[in-house]
């Protein structure tokens, strides 16, 4: 669990580089639905981990793997961009965020709550 705290958490500190960059080199891209989603998945994760109840905890990770899933959608619906190193950072978290959709689905399906 504390390797998937570590992913979330990555993948909130990344998402919010590329948006930093997109907001430096491309500010016409809208980027406030991925902040706010690539955001909740790390914070939602954290929340699971520090829940005191069982069902709790089952909430926070449906909503983190909620919020992992609209990210992903987000960056799936930007366009391809012409600088290498934002598709690189774009195509990087696509490949962070199905990863963390992955685990938590194997964790969620497991769930009694």
């Amino acid at each position: 669990m504390q390797d998937l705290e570590t992913k979330t958490y990555q993948f909130a500190v990344k998402a919010i580089g590329l948006i930093k960059s997109l907001e430096e080199k491309k500010p016409e891209t809208d980027t406030i639905a991925l902040k706010q989603a690539s955001g909740a998945v790390s914070l939602k994760f954290i929340a699971a981990m520090e829940a005191k109840e069982n069902e709790q905890f089952a909430n926070n990770l449906r909503e983190c793997h909620k919020q992992a899933i609209k990210a992903a959608a987000q960056l799936k619906k930007m366009k391809t961009f012409n600088d290498p190193g934002l598709e690189e950072q774009k195509i990087q978290l696509l490949k962070a965020a199905d990863e963390i959709i992955v685990e938590l689905d194997k964790i969620i399906e497991k769930l009694i709550y």
